[in-house]
């Protein structure tokens, strides 16, 4: 039986790109089916109204809702999200949401492949041990930081991870002076300052161009390149084999099945509303967790009552995400020496400073010994709408006029902020 394609991939964000890429790479005919469109470094720009404030590269939620529901009493509340405003969107083109990731690059250690052996269960959580263990994933994180593009150091600290290669591919990305205050105070304390990998390129290489500390990244597209997102890394790469067929907007609605359970087609919609279907021998839905589980529950059929690979009643369940929290901290300028303060005007490059010595806790004042988490010290978004906005408020009410002027002045000029993000698991 001849097949249009030999791989049709639902989605282009960091789950599908690295299948989109080898494929293509290995000679396979593939074609991309994404919702969003296909933007390149020059559509990207740093505009906080049109980025961050109205979401230009995320689906209208009156269009495409998502259904939360929250626990209320003995039952659950359900709420459409273009009542509540809850966006579970984090990029809808080509690339997806890595294209607004910060880059951080941490890998997984060994301990976190079996936790349930390490740590026992959690009440109310599904917690397993992986049916993989660190040492078999080993090679293909080398082999992603050296695709992708890994900027960083490796450093000896109680909770460094084996590698097969002695350090990251690239150097670390230019530091901004804050670091150094940073390692001081770590080494002060007893604690191990590491540099942060981050995939971020400081030098132009396989037809990227290097950072230009922009000062604009997490939560930004990257207009150099230097981003290491899955379609800058992966995707146009992929590209440029001639193997590669990305059809933009193009909303894949369901996944047809025979009598036998086998896939047969995708049906999608373009932009005008025309519905497509398309036929290959293989198919990969990567279209990020809530999206792939709903896709495959709307793809019911003759073998697959309950929709597409939910046999086991599971499709959908133990939904994970990042656990954690942040603070924030600030050097004025008044409480340092005028060169000291000068240093701290320096404006685009990172602190790409992280700690994990609190990785696993074993420290009964604690509890049972726990898993912990990372610690990564990053500057404030750089953000002047929104962080403006929040000055508002003084110590008797709202502020207006000069009052509020003053604030936001010394806000921008007084010092300059450090943001302390703690990463820890989110249980299933």
């Amino acid at each position: 039986m001849s097949h249009d394609y030999d791989v049709c991939v639902v989605g282009s964000g960091a789950g599908a790109g690295p299948i989109i890429y080898e494929l293509s790479k290995a000679g396979y005919k593939v074609v991309v089916l994404e919702k969003g469109k296909y933007y390149k470094e020059k559509d990207f720009k740093k505009d906080e109204l049109t980025t961050s404030l109205r979401n230009i590269y995320t689906p209208d939620l009156r269009e495409q809702q998502h259904v939360v529901e929250l626990p209320r009493g003995d039952g659950w509340r359900s709420k459409p999200t273009y009542n509540s405003g809850w966006d579970f969107w984090n990029g809808s083109l080509v690339g997806g949401s890595s294209n607004f990731m910060s880059g951080f690059f941490h890998r997984l250690k060994p301990v976190d492949f079996r936790q349930l052996s390490e740590f026992g269960p959690v009440e109310g959580a599904n917690i397993v041990d992986w049916p993989i263990s660190y040492d078999e994933l080993e090679p293909y994180y080398d082999k992603v930081e050296k695709v992708v593009g890994v900027s960083g150091k490796v450093v000896d600290h109680p909770y460094q991870e084996p590698r097969s290669s002695k350090d990251f591919p690239y150097p670390p990305t230019a530091e901004h002076p804050i670091a150094k205050y940073i390692d001081k105070a770590c080494e002060q304390l007893g604690y191990h300052a590491i540099p942060m990998p981050r995939a971020i390129i400081p030098r132009s290489d396989k037809g990227r161009t290097a950072c230009s500390y922009s000062g604009y990244c997490g939560a930004y597209g990257c207009s150099t390149g230097a981003k290491g997102s899955s379609r800058a890394a992966l995707i146009d790469q992929a590209m440029q084999t001639g193997n590669c067929e990305i059809r933009t907007e193009s909303m894949v609605s369901r996944i047809s099945s025979d009598e036998q359970g086998k896939i047969t087609a995708v049906e999608y919609y373009d932009k005008q509303g025309k519905q497509y279907a398309v036929d290959a021998k293989i198919y990969v839905v990567a279209c990020q967790a809530i999206e792939t589980s709903r896709l495959l529950l709307s793809s019911s059929g003759p073998k697959h009552k309950n929709g597409l690979g939910n046999n086991q009643g599971q499709l959908g369940k133990n939904l994970l995400f990042a656990g954690g929290g942040a603070g924030s901290g600030r050097l004025t300028y008044k409480s340092l020496s005028s060169d000291e303060a000068l240093e701290l005007h320096q404006f685009g490059t990172f602190i790409n400073r992280s700690i994990q010595d609190w990785y696993v806790i074993d420290d009964k004042e604690f509890g049972e010994r726990q898993k912990g988490g990372t610690i990564d010290f990053v500057h404030l978004h750089p953000n002047p709408v929104s962080r403006a906005s929040r000055q508002i408020n003084g110590e008797q009410g709202l502020l207006w006029g000069k009052p509020l002027k003053d604030k936001i002045h010394e806000h921008f000029t007084g010092g300059r902020y450090i943001k302390v993000e703690a990463f820890c698991d989110w249980t299933p």
